[in-house]
């Protein structure tokens, strides 16, 4: 199905931004939360919404939410209503440092964290070792479950079906020139971040305290704080070693990509590469912005690339 943007909304800048802005309803069942311990004595938070019947064996989704997220993030609650309508067991990942897991991890969560989400989903296997298990992330989410798919081929994770990323910033690097473009939206995710930064050493203010400039920009935040508090060298090696693109061809479940050509900071020739590999599908649309695809959906909505996120999850159970 082809993506049209509705009526005077075809410019990215106001798909992305109103596709933030537009939040749609809050999840609609109740939501148990489960704290999953990580090997360095960190711990996650992790939301599960459990449709009535769901039985073990049934099919169990998580979803990553992308910078500056956290369970909350509209997108991850819109699609979880989405899945339990249809009989699926989300779970909503609070990344370290984020959401109601603020308090239960000193380290931060960055695009490399693969592990902690290899972590929620042994968590929840173990729960219900016959459940098959789908990977959805979005944004730098998505990168990290590309990156942990990457990596299940050397180190499998039973269960593991299928992994769908919607606007992944797979090559870091090339996604930061283009940030470094628009001040707008820079500013805004450093000045969000900076924001997080200062309530997580409020909590553990043993922690080597950090200062921002005044004008701080993503670059000037990985920097300062993303790369040294993740083990890099500096930004430069941080992008490198935490972008998806070296090891997505490696992934051997099925996986889909959909992103836009006119997301003004997730560049499409990396993307444009990949096509052609054997598992995955990748799907770029001349219009949507970042994140946004506002337009019919088919089924009745206007968001056209969550509708064809969760259309490919159910068609792969």
């Amino acid at each position: 199905m082809t993506f049209r943007p509705l009526p005077f909304l075809g410019n990215p800048h106001v798909q992305t931004i109103l596709g933030n802005l537009w939040r749609g309803p809050p999840v609609r069942l109740p939501s148990r939360l489960h704290i999953v311990p990580l090997a360095d004595g960190d711990a996650l938070a992790a939301h599960e919404t459990t449709p009535p019947g769901w039985q073990p064996g049934d099919a169990l989704v998580v979803l990553v939410h992308g910078l500056g997220g956290c369970h909350r993030s509209p997108m991850m609650q819109r699609l979880t209503n989405h899945f339990t309508r249809h009989g699926l067991k989300a779970v909503r990942v609070d990344l370290r440092g984020a959401g109601a897991g603020t308090h239960l991890a000193r380290r931060v969560y960055n695009a490399a964290c693969a592990d902690d989400v290899r972590a929620v989903a042994e968590f929840f296997h173990r729960e219900t070792p016959a459940s098959p298990l789908y990977l959805v992330g979005f944004s730098l989410g998505g990168n990290i479950v590309l990156n942990m798919a990457g990596d299940a081929a050397a180190r499998p994770l039973t269960g593991l079906r299928a992994v769908a990323a919607l606007s992944p910033p797979v090559d870091l690097e090339l996604c930061s020139a283009m940030l470094a473009t628009l001040p707008f939206y820079d500013h805004y995710y450093a000045r969000n971040l900076r924001h997080q930064v200062r309530e997580h050493q409020a909590r553990f203010p043993d922690l080597p305290a950090v200062r921002f400039p005044k004008k701080l920009t993503m670059r000037m935040f990985d920097d300062l704080y993303t790369a040294p508090r993740g083990s890099f060298a500096d930004a430069t090696d941080y992008y490198r070693r935490a972008s998806s693109l070296p090891v997505i061809p490696r992934i051997n479940v099925p996986t889909f990509i959909l992103s836009a050509r006119d997301d003004p900071f997730i560049a499409v020739p990396p993307l444009e590469a990949l096509q052609g590999h054997g598992n995955l599908q990748i799907h770029l649309v001349p219009k949507g912005g970042h994140l946004g695809f506002l337009g019919l959906d088919g089924a009745g909505g206007l968001r056209w690339g969550e509708q064809r996120v969760a259309e490919w999850i159910l068609g792969h159970l």
